[in-house]
């Protein structure tokens, strides 16, 4: 099998990150780790510096976007790996994401959390994002938000060129991809988030994802 460099952005997740990092390790796959501190305030540096194989830490809080497109500069693998921070052991479930590239059936894999392990609060949104996917491509996906994702490095050099906005990258990757001609397709995982529960922290949070993917969405016209 090919070289997998998997990605992770981080920001204040050393409680989860020990465990997402072994779910990668538990497939014995070929990978590279590279995790991306966005700027941490906890540990998050310290556990990425003696677990992953690459750690790349911005001395700023930078959003998920540039995150990830630091992490995809440093990434050596054939094929491109993204998963978010908190999914602790269910990480291994990135394994689903990868037969459709190795086949050539897709070009981008999008990984689909259980309806019930997925965030809550993203109905809108999700909804806003879909409607707009559709009208501008004509392809309706049931997970445009999904952070866990899969694609081989050809499409690096473009997605490079992007100017992301935070939380907007997912809208923006999948508008990228779709219209150049690329082939979307998702996969059911068993993938797992951590809770935010109905706290300030919380909305704050998803109150920011809202406003990158509207960004997302209207700088997608210019």
């Amino acid at each position: 099998m090919s070289r997998i460099s998997v990605v992770i952005p981080a920001y204040n997740e050393a409680s989860d990150l020990p465990q997402t990092i072994q779910g990668i390790r538990d497939l014995s796959l070929d990978c590279e780790v590279i995790v991306v501190d966005d700027g941490s305030a906890d540990d998050t540096k310290k556990i990425a510096e003696r677990l992953a194989d690459i750690t790349v830490a911005l001395p700023v809080n930078q959003g998920k976007g540039q995150a990830l497109m630091e992490g995809w500069k440093r990434a050596e693998g054939t094929h491109i790996v993204m998963l978010d921070a908190d999914l602790g052991r269910t990480s291994s479930e990135m394994a689903h994401l990868l037969p459709p590239l190795l086949t050539n059936e897709a070009d981008l894999v999008i990984g689909m959390l259980p309806t019930h392990s997925s965030k809550k609060g993203f109905g809108l949104v999700k909804k806003r994002a879909q409607q707009y996917i559709a009208k501008r491509t004509g392809a309706f996906l049931t997970a445009p938000l999904s952070g866990q994702r899969a694609f081989h490095r050809r499409w690096l050099p473009s997605l490079l060129e992007e100017n992301v906005q935070g939380f907007g990258v997912e809208t923006q990757m999948l508008l990228h991809f779709l219209l150049r001609g690329a082939v979307v397709k998702e996969i059911p995982t068993l993938m797992a988030h951590r809770y935010t529960g109905k706290t300030i922290s919380g909305f704050i949070h998803r109150f920011q994802q809202w406003i990158d993917i509207e960004r997302a969405l209207r700088g997608s016209n210019t």
